[in-house]
């Protein structure tokens, strides 16, 4: 059975990601194939250190999730009193059938089941897809979050502990605020909730 993502409208306001993260607790677990492991849930924690304030850049700044093509529909952080901004989304958790390897889904994960990742967006305020030109100055800039180096003795040790699996990653880099990036899978540690 293929997965297909919820559908949520542009505009999501606050609570969106609380909301999310009851509705994937609420759902049971679904039956799967012979020889494929039953689903299992983990929290995923990602902290940006230190990355340029949006709203000085007259930006947004989040989570992007994968909810629709035609809309950047990214979810804020929460600010730290050091500059860091914390992000946390919940993911389901399948054996992909052919590699063995962890096979994340959910509202925020992106990339095809080789390459899974999550996305921490930077974009102008208001905009969207299709919409007036940015100015240069103003950029569009995703940093790519791997989930790949993630394996099981990690997943299994944090759903039964109820602990969550955190990676830190620079909120700026050589091509200046948050450079756009692809942050390798590795870092990925278990910590306690």
């Amino acid at each position: 059975m293929r997965c297909s993502p919820t559908r949520q409208p542009a505009d999501v306001g606050p609570g969106f990601l609380e909301q999310s993260i009851e509705r994937m607790k609420a759902k049971p677990k679904r039956p799967t194939k012979v020889g494929q492991e039953e689903e299992c849930r983990v929290r995923l924690r990602i902290i940006c250190i230190a990355p340029p304030n949006p709203d000085e850049h007259g930006a947004s700044f989040g989570l992007q999730d994968n909810s629709t093509t035609k809309e950047w529909v990214i979810h804020p952080g929460k600010s730290q009193s050091n500059g860091d901004v914390h992000f946390e989304c919940v993911c389901r958790v399948r054996r992909n059938r052919t590699s063995g390897k962890p096979n994340f889904l959910g509202p925020f994960v992106h990339g095809g089941t080789a390459d899974r990742f999550l996305y921490l967006s930077w974009r102008p305020k208001d905009w969207r897809p299709g919409g007036p030109e940015v100015p240069r100055w103003v950029c569009l800039r995703r940093m790519k979050v791997r989930l790949g180096s993630i394996a099981w003795p990690q997943i299994k040790e944090a759903a039964r502990d109820n602990a969550l699996l955190e990676k830190k990653v620079e909120g700026t880099g050589p091509s200046g605020p948050f450079g756009s990036a692809a942050i390798g899978g590795e870092g990925w540690i278990v910590k306690k909730a």
